[in-house]
């Protein structure tokens, strides 16, 4: 039985969208972008966009789903530099740092926006899954518990630290490197990670 894939066209339309939504965040405040500017960015019909989406928000929180695969694939390919093999909960870091990086522009157009919140949502809610998980495999393997810290609070403590991390970095001014943060997240939770793994 042949596998079915994504129609083409779809996936085109949903991308040209998606960038029409990007380019307008730099220009404008998100909460100012009509659904009527995106559309006549993309050169996309209404029908055509309400087939796939309800709103705007919709069509950012989809644009969202890339970042997901993003975390997925820097945790399966995080290796742990010390040989330590709890660092793997946190391998998502760096990657996300250059995610950050690279869309810079729109993620600080994004912050103080009324879309920020739907951003956060789904962020938290994609590194809690992939946190979560890795906490929960580590445990496993140790045939432990985490002690007086539950893995729902590390799972917390790690998700809510790197986004706290991640915003500061993107409001700042002049700021270093991603992998010079992400030296700096790490060195704020590995301890924290020592003192219960090790």
């Amino acid at each position: 039985m042949a596998r079915k894939t994504p129609d083409r066209r779809v996936h085109r339309t949903c991308l040209l969208l998606h960038k029409a939504l990007m380019s307008l965040i730099l220009e404008k405040r998100y909460v100012s972008i009509t659904v009527q500017e995106i559309l006549d960015r993309a050169d996309v019909g209404r029908s055509t966009f309400y087939t796939h989406f309800s709103d705007k928000d919709e069509l950012l929180i989809n644009g969202l789903q890339y970042v997901k695969h993003l975390l997925q694939s820097a945790q399966a390919a995080a290796v742990a530099d010390s040989g330590k093999s709890y660092e793997k909960i946190i391998g998502f870091s760096l990657a996300m740092f250059e995610h950050g990086h690279e869309y810079r522009a729109v993620n600080r157009a994004l912050l103080g926006s009324n879309a920020e919140t739907v951003v956060r949502r789904q962020i938290h809610s994609a590194l809690t899954t992939v946190v979560s998980q890795e906490v929960r495999a580590e445990l496993q393997k140790r045939k432990r518990s985490a002690g007086p810290v539950t893995p729902e609070l590390l799972t917390h403590f790690l998700v809510s630290s790197y986004i706290s991390v991640l915003t500061w970095w993107l409001r700042a001014r002049n700021p270093v490197s991603p992998k010079e943060v992400n030296a700096a997240y790490r060195h704020l939770v590995l301890p924290c990670l020592v003192s219960i793994f090790e």
